[in-house]
């Protein structure tokens, strides 16, 4: 809901910075997906902040803001690298649904992010794509 929320609030007239984001270089779903991995990277951040005080705050943040992130980072970092958001967004969403297919074959769907394992895999995930867009937006030498 949060991601279909990220990209309601995107474009002419509800967008206070449409403009700007319009001028940019780089295609319009790349800067929601940029976008997308930022509002999901700030709340698993602050999340895990708010983890230390409440129990309920930590079950959320590790059920899915950090999957979300996750899965947002794969996606900019697909997007970013073969230089095409359309093939970006549907390789995040066959990894979300490859993953949440493990537990389906139980018809236990929400198994993916409720479980206790895959939160460091997540992590794992979501640090290296960055890694990854970061390496790939690089400023090359002797370039603009």
């Amino acid at each position: 809901m949060a991601a279909i929320g990220i990209a309601c609030a995107y474009g002419p007239g509800l967008d206070p910075a449409w403009e700007l984001a319009a001028s940019c270089a780089v295609s319009d779903r790349i800067v929601l997906l940029v976008r997308a991995v930022t509002v999901f990277g700030v709340n698993a951040a602050l999340g895990l902040a708010a983890s230390v005080i409440s129990p309920s705050v930590a079950a959320l943040t590790f059920a899915w803001l950090i999957p979300m992130t996750a899965v947002c980072a794969l996606t900019l970092a697909v997007a970013v690298t073969v230089r095409n958001a359309a093939v970006g967004a549907p390789v995040g969403l066959l990894v979300w649904l490859a993953t949440i297919a493990g537990g389906g074959a139980a018809g236990d769907f929400d198994a993916a992010v409720r479980e206790s394992g895959p939160y460091a895999p997540y992590l794992v995930v979501a640090a290296a794509c960055a890694a990854i867009t970061v390496y790939a937006t690089r400023l090359q030498r002797g370039t603009q």
